[in-house]
């Protein structure tokens, strides 16, 4: 794709990324690299409408085969025909009111789906594909208008609506079609809501507070907004059946996300992409069992008391810097008896804490400084930085049960790892490694020494390892296959304590880098995989 300039005739290719940020009204060239990053990230993850304007017509194929104009379809029952009208659009569910009295009755009452991107026009004649406004105008205002027509036309219940195309300024008129819209879903029905203004949390421009009035809400994805101010909610204000939250770009305070959980009593999964300034999460609450954090800059995760949580993820862009804050996010786990799954954990850059207990290098293991239920564990790692290197195996203590253990390999500018080649030889006994690790992913593999050290002494200590999985990159101290290939020989005539060599390279990346996490993965508790180590 290509971009015309403003006021010039000279164009300029577009990135797949550059793509994903027109699409949210803005040139790419306005964006920063995080805010790129965070809004292609948002984008792949939009919840996939249940009807698609690109679905055939099943009519077409009836006239085709000859059925001399019979109408086969109106001698169907009622509630069959209900779900004929609801699995398609809203608009073309509209549409079939004009063929009857009857079709025009069920129309009105059939559950319907709001997807504000079908109402677009087609980008060209006969086509099916849709062009979404790049910026605010008589696109938008048409979209806009639309919504609202048919938020307020058909008595029926909207299970899933969808609005991501939408431009709100922090001005009145704005504010008075959110809440008009609100009003609306509040009596709705809806279930499943997606909410998206662009191109970015508009300072002054909350949520309505009527949010907070859906009762029949059980999955929210919305992205740049700012939170209502949940100090000046009525009593009572609740998610009552909310199961999904999802928050992208949204401005809030760490009351507002104190207040979502006490007020969500059966919520299951929590997610908090790109939250612009710095936030500190509690996680109190019996009922979640995955929380995600993703490019949010965080002072403090504290897990105070999940007795459900399952899944502890971070998603963040690993440094090849390193950071600059003098203080980095304090990672506290308190009751969590059921957590299975934790990382990405960054030893430069998380202060674990465990208990009261702050874990330091050297830390030894003990029963109030471990978590044993914990299965999966992801590590980003600057191995060029001597003082994270030897945070890891106190880290590694921590969780004595491991058996996938993930660790992805960070690039260092400024180098300061001046470790002996016998560091890991001796480490000390760490129990994960010894009795139960089974599969290690290693990614961002570039053939430096202190990456050697590492894999030798996991393949020289872990009896149960059934694969080593790595994931190349040549532009370390490898830049050929030939030299990659000769880490590899030396690798594999380790003495391996399982029996035999496992290497399996599962990839090779030219130019590593950021990797976009799949957020869907995490949330998702029929995949195992969220790290995608296996």
């Amino acid at each position: 794709m290509f971009w015309r300039r403003a006021g010039g005739c000279d164009t300029v290719a577009l990135t797949p990324m550059e793509m994903c940020g027109m699409c949210h009204g803005l040139y790419p060239g306005l964006l920063d690299d995080p805010t790129e990053i965070v809004l292609t990230f948002l984008d792949t993850s939009l919840p996939t409408p249940p009807v698609s304007t690109a679905a055939s017509l099943s009519c077409a194929a009836a006239a085709a085969a000859g059925h001399g104009g019979v109408d086969r379809i109106s001698a169907l029952p009622d509630e069959v025909l209900l779900r004929v009208v609801s699995r398609l659009p809203a608009k073309d569910g509209a549409r079939t009111a004009a063929l009857s009295k009857r079709w025009a009755r069920l129309w009105r009452s059939a559950p319907l789906v709001l997807v504000d991107a079908h109402l677009l026009p087609a980008a060209g004649a006969g086509g099916r594909r849709r062009r979404l406004p790049s910026r605010r105008g008589a696109a938008s205002r048409a979209v806009r208008d639309a919504v609202s027509a048919a938020l307020g036309a058909p008595p029926g219940p909207f299970p899933f609506v969808s609005l991501t195309c939408g431009f709100m300024d922090a001005v009145d008129a704005d504010r008075a079609v959110l809440a008009r819209w609100f009003l609306h879903l509040a009596t709705k029905g809806v279930e499943e809501l997606v909410l998206v203004n662009r191109p970015f949390p508009i300072p002054g421009l909350r949520l309505p507070a009527a949010l907070f009035s859906c009762p029949s809400l059980r999955s929210l994805f919305v992205c740049s907004w700012e939170f209502p101010d949940t100090a000046l909610l009525p009593r009572g204000a609740s998610f009552l059946n909310l199961l999904e939250l999802i928050l992208g770009c949204v401005t809030m305070k760490d009351q507002d996300l104190d207040f979502v959980l006490a007020a969500s009593p059966v919520l299951e999964i929590l997610a908090v992409i790109g939250s612009p300034g710095r936030l500190t999460a509690r996680l109190a609450s019996h009922s979640l069992r995955s929380a995600q954090f993703g490019m949010t800059e965080l002072t403090e995760v504290s897990v105070v008391d999940a007795p459900c949580l399952e899944r502890l993820i971070f998603w963040n862009r690993p440094s090849y810097h390193r950071h600059k804050r003098k203080t980095g996010t304090r990672i506290k786990i308190g009751h969590a008896p059921q957590l299975t799954t934790l990382g990405y954990l960054e030893p430069g850059e998380h202060i674990l804490e465990i208990g009261n207990t702050i874990i330091k290098a050297g830390t030894k293991a003990s029963p109030n400084t471990v978590v044993p239920s914990v299965r999966m564990l992801a590590v980003h790692l600057h191995f060029g930085i001597s003082s994270e290197v030897k945070m890891l195996p106190s880290f590694l203590r921590c969780f004595p049960n491991v058996e996938t253990l993930c660790v992805e390999s960070v690039q260092t500018c400024e180098p300061t790892a001046n470790l002996s080649h016998k560091f890991w030889q001796e480490t000390g006994p760490i129990e994960c490694v010894q009795s139960h690790l089974k599969i290690l992913s290693f990614r961002e593999f570039s053939g430096e020494q202190r990456e050697m050290d590492f894999l030798m002494f996991i393949a020289e200590n872990t009896p149960m390892l059934q694969r080593m999985n790595l994931v190349l990159r040549y532009d370390g101290a490898c830049s050929t296959q030939e030299e990659m290939n000769a880490k590899l020989r030396i690798l594999k005539s380790a003495k391996w304590a399982c029996g035999r060599q496992k290497i399996w390279v599962v990839a090779r990346e030219f130019g590593g880098g950021f990797i976009l996490r799949s957020l869907k993965a995490g949330c998702d508790f029929t995949y195992n995989d969220p790290f995608k180590c296996l």
